[in-house]
């Protein structure tokens, strides 16, 4: 076992150096005081995240390397696409990196010089972050240069034929044959995102008006179809959708990189303190004495474990068992509900027949399933004895004659006979069991000792696992002899001084 927040611990100084202080000065110190605490320290211990160390489990890992170029030009300001060329490129990223968690990503701008915005990464925040800290505002440079895309992608990737995508608008150039010849050269395969509509659009200034020429003419941006060149030499595609580029990256097919990953899993152990202390809390708000263990069940039911409700559902069991023992049989019953399984179901019925609710049991009764015979003779008998409490005489015989035909049993042909020979609500006393005369003894719950015989009786016993809940299922002792089934990251000065500058010569710009 070790812990996660060890400095936690220094905490609990607090508490000894209280009692010095309650000592000095003469306070009294009940056991309340006490209770409470412990509450605290259970508490503190809580926050030190006990665990205990599960071994690493390696996974084994293959991907793709997808090289995002995103034009930055200032032509990406268009608004024929709502609401800008850039928005809607961001937003494609966004839903590319989201969509494909095991890829890596590289991502590259590019105005008329390229540089590195993330080298080749699965860490789909990072990712999320950059794309949203892009500021076209940051951006003034107007021309657009794809080779300088394209030779930096060469270099960011070492796999056989890494996987371009270009986010842009089409560029200045009336061709692109040197580019197209390049991407084939270098195993490049280049796909494009089509950012812009034929018609195009006028594009903003800052002050708020539309761009214009050195002669003051308004610029209007279009698309430039001659970059699909680029995408048909080398065994790409034009698309213009994230949906498309979605389909188009996992048609590729390509596995650049393979490997593992080690996944810690520790056990959590906090949960335990921490029930002791809602527990410890409750008994030192409250009076002491024989409600000690329900207060204890009461303050495990607030507590948030999902992952440790076997441990939940073994507690409760132990404890409706013990209150059956004691025969509080309506407390019982309650306990036995917050248990979801076959025994606790069966439990609880006989509590409830005990309590002298024969109704609720038999209803109880005959919501259980199972294949197993002998627990079905089982159910058949005890809903037989419920009909003679309830005064159904024939309905008791009805059940008595099924519980025989699975499994015989001289409590239950007893009962049946002596059906035979009684008068509806005369022979029989359906409210004192000291004087009735058939056999009508039930199980205690499933692990717990019998109590001495009353008269006759089921006597068989099962043996499921109690809780449900948790990892693994903990076995109660009982009868072997029966189973039954069941802040965003932002680009710096230095960057968008290169995406903006006209020459910039690096050997490794990222």
């Amino acid at each position: 076992m070790m812990l996660l927040n060890p400095l936690w611990l220094m905490a609990l100084l607090a508490i000894p150096l209280y009692g010095v202080a309650a000592r000095r000065k003469r306070w009294g110190m009940d056991a309340s005081q006490k209770w409470l605490l412990l509450s605290i320290a259970l508490v503190i211990l809580s926050l030190a995240r006990p665990i205990i160390p599960q071994k690493p489990l390696e996974i084994e890992q293959a991907g793709r390397d997808v090289i995002l170029a995103i034009d930055l030009s200032y032509s990406m300001r268009g608004t024929d696409v709502v609401p800008s060329r850039l928005s809607e490129a961001k937003k494609i990223l966004i839903e590319t990196v989201r969509t494909h968690p095991k890829d890596r990503f590289g991502v590259i701008g590019f105005t008329t010089q390229a540089i590195v915005l993330s080298p080749l990464t699965r860490d789909t925040e990072l990712l999320e972050h950059l794309f949203g800290a892009l500021d076209e505002t940051q951006i003034i440079t107007k021309g657009t240069e794809v080779m300088s895309a394209l030779e930096l992608s060469r270099k960011m990737s070492h796999a056989k034929t890494p996987l371009v995508i270009l986010l842009t608008d089409g560029g200045d150039e009336a061709n692109y044959d040197k580019e197209a010849q390049f991407s084939q050269d270098n195993n490049l395969r280049v796909n494009v995102v089509m950012l812009a509509s034929q018609n195009g659009s006028t594009l903003p200034t800052d002050e708020g008006s539309a761009l214009k020429d050195e002669k003051g003419h308004i610029v209007v941006s279009a698309r430039n179809d001659a970059i699909n060149e680029i995408a048909s030499m080398s065994d790409g595609k034009v698309v213009s959708s994230a949906e498309e580029l979605h389909v188009l990256i996992d048609d590729s097919g390509i596995e650049d990189f393979t490997g593992s990953s080690s996944i810690s899993d520790n056990q959590e152990l906090f949960t335990f303190p921490l029930g002791l202390a809602l527990a410890a809390f409750v008994l030192a708000m409250t009076s002491l004495g024989d409600k000690i263990s329900k207060m204890f069940i009461i303050a495990l039911a607030f507590i948030g474990i999902s992952a440790n409700a076997g441990v939940l559902d073994f507690a409760y069991f132990h404890w409706a068992s013990k209150e059956y023992s004691r025969k509080n049989y309506e407390v019982s019953a309650q306990l036995f509900e917050k248990i979801d399984s076959v025994e606790a179901g069966y439990n609880r019925a006989n509590a409830l027949y005990k309590a002298g609710k024969y109704q609720e049991a038999l209803t109880q009764y005959r919501q259980l399933r199972s294949n197993e015979p002998l627990f079905k003779s089982k159910l058949y008998y005890n809903m037989g004895n419920c009909h003679i409490r309830l005064g159904e005489f024939e309905n008791g015989r009805n059940a008595f004659l099924k519980s025989l035909t699975l499994h015989y049993t001289k409590e239950a042909d007893e009962n049946l006979h002596f059906i035979a020979q009684a008068e509806e609500k005369k022979t029989l006393n359906v409210r004192k069991e000291k004087k009735d005369q058939f056999s009508q003894e039930e199980n205690v719950p499933t692990g717990e000792k019998k109590e001495s015989k009353q008269g006759g009786g089921s006597n068989m016993q099962s043996d499921m696992k109690s809780g449900g809940g948790g990892d693994e299922g903990k076995k109660t002792q009982g009868d072997p002899r029966f189973s039954a089934s069941q802040g965003k990251a932002k680009l710096s000065s230095r960057q968008y001084e290169l995406i903006n500058a006209r020459s910039v010569h690096e050997t490794k710009p990222w």
